[in-house]
């Protein structure tokens, strides 16, 4: 699949809205800033040829996000495009991330057992942001 800047652009702003997501949900929300105090580590989501990357440094149950590469993140979530981490991420879940890893076009990198915990992060925050009255619940 051919990428276009349009498409660049939509990732960028995907994930960055997912890194705004995740502190806002943390402070708001007092189960998941209990499951954010349960690991320490840098996550990283990114394309294979790390054109679009942005990484998630959960510390002392903050989490920042930043755009661009980590240097030495604990696990790395590696799309094989921009248009196949559109597809995956616009779809938001976990069948959309298996079913992408097993025909190849996303792979996982790093600390394993981080990766899952850090999906499992990304699946509260997901369903938190999308339901305000689960968001304010604590």
């Amino acid at each position: 699949m051919a990428e276009n800047l349009g498409e660049r652009i939509q990732l960028e702003a995907i994930l960055g809205v997912l890194g705004a997501a995740a502190v806002v949900t943390r402070r708001l929300n007092r189960s998941l800033a209990e499951h954010v105090r349960e690991r320490d580590g840098v996550a990283e989501i990114r394309t294979e040829d790390g054109r679009v990357a942005r990484h998630f440094r959960i510390a002392q149950g903050k989490i920042r996000s930043k755009r661009g590469p980590h240097p030495s993140p604990d696990y790395a979530m590696i799309y094989k495009d921009i248009p196949t981490a559109l597809k995956v991420l616009k779809q938001g879940t976990e069948e959309a991330s298996m079913k992408a890893m097993a025909e190849g076009e996303v792979r996982f990198d790093g600390d394993f057992t981080f990766g899952m915990w850090f999906n499992e992060l990304l699946q509260k925050v997901g369903a938190l942001a999308t339901n305000p009255r689960r968001l304010l619940k604590r």
